[in-house]
């Protein structure tokens, strides 16, 4: 009965770790075949480094890197791929913080906690004659 015990907790610890290193294997950039940029990256695998697509295009260089599929964003800010959309270091250009309460939507910087239009998040609009407090409306 003992052994038993023990080889079924081998195979519930056998697959546990079967799942854990499925769902943990990053995401890959696929890109079509007659594509220039796909090409290159798909050069890069196997290689150290691989995978990613600034692993030899930064978008400094090759903007349209940012407008492969699994791209972060399709703006370029100090080499990376961002979304000037909703990145709250980069809202609506490059380099435009948000202050720490803040968050980006659409390109402006607001504060989801009292802001009548964006009520606890982005375009959550609280109803007419309502107000916003703590990030919910009609509070209290």
């Amino acid at each position: 009965m003992n052994t038993f015990k023990i080889s079924y907790f081998m195979v519930v610890l056998i697959m546990v770790l079967a799942i854990a290193l499925t769902l943990s294997e990053p995401q890959r950039v696929e890109a079509k075949h007659g594509d220039r940029y796909g090409r290159v990256i798909a050069a890069t695998r196997g290689k150290k480094g691989g995978n990613r697509p600034s692993a030899l295009l930064t978008c400094d260089k090759s903007p349209k890197v940012c407008r492969l599929k699994g791209s972060s964003g399709r703006d370029c800010c100090r080499k990376r791929c961002v979304d000037l959309r909703t990145n709250k270091l980069n809202c609506g250009r490059c380099g435009k913080s948000c202050q720490y309460s803040e968050i980006c939507c659409n390109g402006y910087c607001v504060n989801p906690m009292f802001d009548k239009r964006h009520c606890g998040g982005c375009f959550k609009k609280c109803k007419k004659g309502r107000s916003c407090a703590y990030g919910m409306c009609n509070y209290a």
